[in-house]
């Protein structure tokens, strides 16, 4: 059987007070449908039309609910810089295919201490991709370059790059505390977030 890519992504993009409001909203009733009505009926992000909010409240529902309860929870007191990185740990557990980009081709680059992003770079993952995930070589041209687009913006909105125009690669800064979550749940996302296997078997044995 095929493999498919979950690429709903390019639905909304990182949105990190958006993903944040409807955790602590989240927090507060441990119902995700009073989270759904406060959200689309009640319009608590105070955004788009209903069928705006209906069409991305579905992908933030489904990112949040990727973390884990402990992870869910830090939004609470999370820093704004955990808060972004919370919301694209949520992305790149939901999202492989942005995760995978960020492993075999932001994480390689870095560790070669190449940090510029070419477009060609996004080119040639895509094709290396076509032949395990056939949904890619069925989309039109049109859904592949806001794929494209979109992950961009989610990678400048988390400060993965410098802009969307210059891709430049640039580490992000995580807390102890959010290493240590994620470490909890699956020290491979840690890689995800550009760490050389080193730097992550080192948090590995702190965490213990």
């Amino acid at each position: 059987m095929a493999s498919k890519y979950l690429l709903s992504y390019a639905a909304v993009s990182l949105q990190v007070y958006e993903s944040e409001t409807i955790a602590l909203l989240y927090k507060e009733t441990l119902d995700w449908d009073k989270v759904a009505k406060s959200v689309i009926d009640d319009d608590a992000l105070q955004k788009g039309t209903i069928a705006t909010r209906k069409r991305e409240f579905v992908e933030f529902k489904k990112r949040l609910q990727s973390l884990t309860v402990e992870q869910l929870a830090y939004y609470e007191e999370a820093s704004s810089s955990d808060a972004k990185n919370l919301t694209m740990l949520s992305c790149f557990k939901l999202y492989a295919f942005i995760s995978d980009f960020a492993v075999e081709v932001m994480r390689n680059k870095v560790l070669l201490f190449d940090f510029q992003l070419l477009n060609s770079d996004y080119e040639t993952f895509y094709d290396s991709k076509r032949v395990a995930y056939d949904n890619l070589d069925t989309i039109s041209d049109a859904t592949q370059y806001k794929l494209k687009q979109v992950m961009f913006k989610m990678f400048e909105q988390a400060g993965f790059i410098d802009s969307v125009k210059n891709k430049n690669i640039q580490r992000p800064y995580l807390s102890e505390e959010l290493i240590r979550l994620i470490v909890q749940d699956d020290p491979k996302y840690l890689s995800s977030f550009l760490y050389s296997d080193n730097e992550i078997n080192e948090h590995i044995k702190r965490c213990k």
